[in-house]
């Protein structure tokens, strides 16, 4: 049996293990990190069931954007098993009309154009930055979506408008939650992340510049480096 920590490094809305591969590599040889699957799945308390039935007593938390959600339903059902506590990209606001309408039109959109095309949008929809620039984290976001069916895009976006209010989770999270926002965020931005901070007991927050929403992939030594020092890792 391995004595290495557990890390569970929990994707996002329309992602994949794919998305951790930048963190996944710089992490494996310090920890037994795990990226579980929960595609298709329609409800974020369920998301977090599943992982807590195949955790270990006691394990880590790295999430990002939607992911982040399911870690906030973690530590919210079972504190006492989480060690640490990492959001990326994340929001705890409850659900507001305009939100629904929003995503209702992603939905719309990839039904009326298939998921094979909307792939595209939702990777410019992503990224902070032109094609040109950065064409094979485009790619690997675009191949996310591409793996994925209009029902399992339909489960996420359920289970992200049945969400709680997570904000009524924050000021009951006793550990230290590292937060990591790009600054280029359009999706959840700096100011968002912010709010979830004055929550906290024992917030640290932290911008990277020059990355958006996907901030692991387009900044993942800036993320890396934050991570090893949040986790006392010395390569």
């Amino acid at each position: 049996m391995s004595n290495k920590p557990v890390i569970y490094l929990l994707p996002g809305l329309l992602c994949d293990q794919s998305v951790w591969q930048y963190q996944r590599e710089a992490l494996n040889q310090f920890a037994d990190v795990r990226i579980p699957d929960y595609i298709g799945v329609d409800s974020l308390s369920a998301i977090g069931d599943l992982i807590l039935d195949d955790a270990p007593p006691r394990f880590s938390v790295v999430g990002h954007s939607m992911g982040g959600r399911v870690g906030l339903e973690l530590i919210n059902k079972a504190p006492e098993r989480i060690e640490q506590l990492v959001l990326i990209s994340v929001g705890a606001h409850p659900v507001n009309d305009e939100e629904c309408e929003q995503r209702s039109s992603l939905v719309e959109e990839a039904a009326s154009i298939g998921m094979d095309k909307y792939a595209e949008s939702w990777a410019d929809l992503m990224l902070s930055y032109s094609e040109s620039q950065h064409p094979e984290k485009r790619q690997i976001i675009a191949d996310m979506a591409r793996r994925q069916s209009l029902d399992d895009f339909i489960a996420h976006i359920t289970a992200g408008l049945g969400r709680s209010d997570q904000t009524l989770y924050l000021p009951h999270i006793s550990i230290p939650v590292l937060l990591i926002v790009g600054d280029k965020d359009r999706w959840s931005p700096v100011s968002q992340h912010e709010g979830i901070r004055d929550s906290l007991k024992q917030p640290i927050l932290q911008v990277i510049s020059g990355a958006g929403h996907m901030v692991i992939l387009d900044q993942p030594e800036a993320v890396n480096n934050l991570l090893f020092d949040w986790f006392n890792i010395r390569s």
